[in-house]
């Protein structure tokens, strides 16, 4: 492997892409680095894959604040203690500035690492590094202890290298602090953790730490992090760690676009609430851990490039969802009420009686599997509707006998079929098997006459290949009465468990919701491939739901809805994934009213009369991650407190591109105890926005953490600052205005 493939692996770009290589022996990939010290080995025939990546460059015009004053340090000494002797004497003599510490060397470290103060960003230059002595003794190489606001990273094409030599137990140290990032290192032959992060407050997301675009090889583990809320772990390669490549316990944590290879165990987490997602795991003696602590993990679509992976899920409540990962899951003690739903490959140990699977037949995958649930057989029923045919051609000639050119037919179609038709047949199939999950084939075009729509029955399962369409006999854009039933297209599941897939639903303006997943449909539900179309009032709705599992939306199409596009209002957890919504008169995606533990992933919400995403209304622990969010008529993310007593806090949005809307990303609150604090707002890309790329709040939405921002090309400004707002800055990672 040359040098630039080397720093393209877990690279950024502006937009995700997806890198491929492949490595034909164990010593076919060799990476150069700092004095030829480093090789990266994989594993032979293996064929690595790369990640997605999300970790876009920084792009900000200040580090962390408009006003503030920078001091550069050139450090070209080759030893730690006269690297340390220059940095204590620029911080004696100016404690507020921002140091910007440029190596140019290798550093070597004997007996004591080098340690860096707050507000100091350390920049390896090309060729500069920093490994150990033969003779060191010290702990580690980097130590940042009780420290706020402090970066690591490199300058240049080739990764800066922090050399244990395997004398030294730890590369980069961090203790009690808050805000560290650390950017493009290889990190290597660490006798024990590469880098260790601990933070000073395990449920303060403003005060987030981050490790991205590294390398982390032939250490015995990789990177550990211990009380750190909000970890984002974005685009590394972890590879041949004698022990764990990422062992976490952080709340809210991000793992995405890593790649895991030739490691013990490649990622081992206790968290709480934690997103593991589109990494790429090669061979690993144990791929994913969930341990004791662990609780409403989502591990979801991430890819194996080999067999035989095995996976050990302990804890509670933890989720795996449409991962494609070919191996064997084992219960770990103590584990219970965890979900598996569309993972394709996995199996489940006979001893893992308390892990549950759900494996519907969709639309995109309508296998034939006689499972679908555990203790349940499967019955398919199929219901035909009004199909669309052309009228056979008939030959026509003139009078000299020449044919008449003519089109090869004229459409003509059934009438739909009465939705109730429908309901009769699979009510009857409900209650005559019992025991059963019913499998429900619609084909054809079908008419919704009655308030209540289609009701899914318990443990059903629907495959639409057509359309529903609507027609209740009401004015278009019905307005909203106090007590009145709802209306929608589709009511999901009561009871058990349900999916609806495919095809189209046509609220014809009429019905108040397409899909109500609601407080009336509670059940553990799958909503795939479903373009829906001209609700009244919203798209997918969630009202009041309480649910024993979460509510799956995957790959759905909604626009053209009078409301929101999909609303999670008071409900239990919605992960939102991969779906579009678009031209909606209000959100896209609206995370309303003390809800919490949702998430939005990937995801393109555009063209809406309001916000991309919103969240509003004292909503807390709600994750945002790589949605496109472009042409709204507001911001792309807002975050906003109107009526509802308490605080829309502690929210993470992670790498999501806000372009061409009126505001990038905007904070505010309404009053002292409707407030909207404490969130944590990292690495966004916010440009070509018609006013602010970032509004940083108010006085009633303060000490927000706006993280490795991206912000370029707004007609106003890029960041609005407010002194009422005291939001936290830091754009450290590469804080020139000219890099991107």
């Amino acid at each position: 492997m040359n040098k630039k493939l080397l720093n393209g692996i877990g690279g950024s770009v502006d937009h995700p892409h997806l890198m491929k290589f492949k490595c034909s022996s164990a010593s076919a990939c060799l990476a150069p680095a700092v004095s030829g010290i480093f090789s990266l080995l994989l594993l032979a025939g293996t064929p690595c894959q790369s990640a997605q990546s999300f970790f876009t460059s920084p792009e900000a015009s200040f580090i962390t604040a408009p006003n503030e004053s920078i001091q550069r340090i050139a450090i070209s000494e080759g030893s730690v203690e006269a690297a340390q002797s220059a940095i204590d004497s620029a911080r004696q003599k100016d404690s507020n500035s921002v140091l910007v510490l440029e190596v140019s060397s290798v550093l070597t470290v004997g007996a004591t690492p080098l340690t860096l103060p707050s507000k100091s960003c350390l920049r390896f230059l090309s060729g500069s590094g920093i490994s150990a002595q033969s003779s060191s003794t010290a702990h580690s190489l980097i130590s940042i202890t009780n420290a706020e606001n402090v970066s690591i990273s490199s300058v240049g094409t080739i990764r800066a290298t922090v050399d244990g030599a395997g004398k030294v137990p730890v590369g980069i140290s961090v203790g009690g602090s808050s805000r560290i990032d650390v950017d493009r290192l290889l990190v290597t032959r660490c006798s024990g953790n590469g880098i260790e992060m601990t933070g000073s407050d395990p449920l303060a997301l403003n005060q987030a730490q981050s490790v991205t675009r590294c390398v982390l090889n032939q250490n015995e583990n990789g990177i550990r992090v211990d009380q750190t809320a909000g970890f984002n772990c974005l685009d590394n390669m972890f590879s041949d760690n004698t022990g764990t490549a990422l062992d976490l316990l952080s709340l809210s944590s991000i793992v995405a676009g890593n790649t895991f290879i030739g490691n013990k165990t490649a990622v081992r987490s206790g968290s709480d609430r934690g997103v593991v997602t589109r990494n790429v795991f090669g061979k690993n003696l144990i791929a994913v851990e969930f341990t004791s602590t662990s609780s409403n993990n989502l591990l979801s679509e991430n890819r194996g490039t080999t067999t035989n992976l095995d996976l050990l899920i302990a804890g509670s409540n933890n989720q795996l969802f449409a991962n494609k990962l070919k191996g064997t899951i084992s219960e770990g003690a103590g584990g219970r009420n965890s979900l598996m739903i569309e993972n394709e490959g996995l199996t489940l140990a006979p001893t893992a009686t308390n892990v549950t699977f759900f494996n519907p037949p969709t639309f995109a995958n309508p296998h034939s599997n006689p499972v679908i649930l555990p203790g349940m057989g499967r019955l398919d029923i199929t219901v035909l509707g009004g199909v669309k045919s052309k009228k056979p051609r008939v030959e026509q000639k003139d009078a000299a006998g020449n044919v008449i050119p003519m089109a090869e037919g004229i459409d003509t179609k059934e009438l739909p079929v009465d939705i109730a038709v429908v309901q009769e047949a699979v009510n009857k199939a409900r209650s005559e098997n019992p025991t059963n999950v019913v499998v429900l084939h619609l084909e054809g075009d079908y008419i919704s006459k009655k308030p209540g729509g289609f009701v899914l029955p318990d443990n059903t399962c629907v495959i639409l290949a057509g359309r529903i369409l609507t027609d209740l006999g009401v004015p278009l854009d019905p307005p909203w009465q106090k007590g009145a039933p709802e209306t929608q297209v589709v009511l999901m599941a009561s009871n058990g468990y349900s999916s609806f897939s495919g095809g189209k639903i046509d609220g014809g303006r009429q019905a108040r919701f397409g899909i109500n997943a609601g407080v009336q449909a509670p059940s553990i539900a799958v909503i795939e491939g479903v373009n829906i179309a001209s609700s009244a009032h919203d798209g997918i709705y969630t009202k009041g739901r309480k649910s024993a599992g979460p509510l799956y939306l995957y790959r759905n199409n909604v626009f053209g809805a009078g409301g929101r596009g999909i609303w999670t209002h008071v409900s239990t957890t919605v992960h939102i994934i991969a779906n579009t919504s678009v031209g909606n008169r209000q959100d896209g995606i609206d995370f309303d009213a003390h809800g919490h533990n949702n998430t939005a992933l990937f995801n393109v919400s555009s063209g809406n009369g309001r916000h991309g995403i919103f969240f509003e209304e004292a909503v807390h622990n709600n994750l945002a991650f790589a949605n496109t969010l472009a042409g709204n008529g507001g911001s792309g993310v807002h975050i906003w407190n109107e009526e509802v007593k308490g605080n829309t806090g502690s929210n993470t949005i992670v790498a999501n591109f806000c372009e061409a809307n009126r505001k990038g990303i905007s904070v505010g609150g309404r009053a002292d105890d409707r407030t909207a604090s404490g969130n944590l707002i990292f690495n966004n890309v916010c440009s070509g926005n018609r006013v602010d790329g970032i509004a940083s709040g108010n006085s009633r939405a303060t000490n927000n953490y706006f993280g490795q921002c991206v912000n370029y090309g707004n007609m106003g400004l890029d960041i609005q600052t407010s002194d009422s707002a005291a939001a936290y800055f830091f754009n450290a990672v590469n804080p020139e205005s000219s890099a991107r």
